[in-house]
């Protein structure tokens, strides 16, 4: 019996989810000159499907993830999904204010198993973006008060 091979087409075709957009802080603005917290959350993906008429398991683990920010800036790719403040490992930081769209490219693996058969790789990568998210990025201004007599 011949089975089948699973190829990136087939990853691809299996739906898999674009990774979520976190940014700390989370309510769409970010101030001028000051560290924008990136991170996402996810795993792997297990999907269920038919390759020529044989029960397919496909696994799917994000393997890298990169990030453009919106300004012409863009960070990764990275192994790193990165953290909530305070142990944060990924930060972008504006230098212009004005309204930007951060977006998220995933990289994704993929894995096989037939049958109950033992997993094999998936030859090549899939990608899924993200939704874009706004950000507004603010300008400060200082302001000189006098001291209390």
């Amino acid at each position: 019996m011949v089975l089948p091979t699973v190829t990136v087409s087939d990853l691809r075709r299996v739906g898999l989810p674009a990774s979520p957009v976190h940014l700390q802080p989370d309510d769409g603005q970010a101030l001028l000159n000051v560290p924008l917290v990136l991170r996402t959350t996810g795993g792997t993906v297990v999907r269920d499907t038919t390759v020529l008429g044989f029960p397919v398991r496909i696994r799917a683990t994000p393997t890298s993830w990169t990030w453009d920010l919106g300004d012409g800036s863009r960070l990764g790719p990275t192994s790193d999904p990165g953290r909530a403040y305070p142990r944060q490992t990924l930060t972008h930081t504006y230098t212009t204010p004005g309204d930007r769209t951060v977006t998220l490219t995933t990289t994704w693996s993929g894995e096989y198993s037939i049958a109950g058969l033992p997993y094999r790789p998936v030859e090549g990568t899939a990608t899924t973006v993200s939704p874009g998210v706004g950000v507004h990025v603010l300008a400060g201004r200082n302001v000189l008060t006098a001291p209390d007599d």
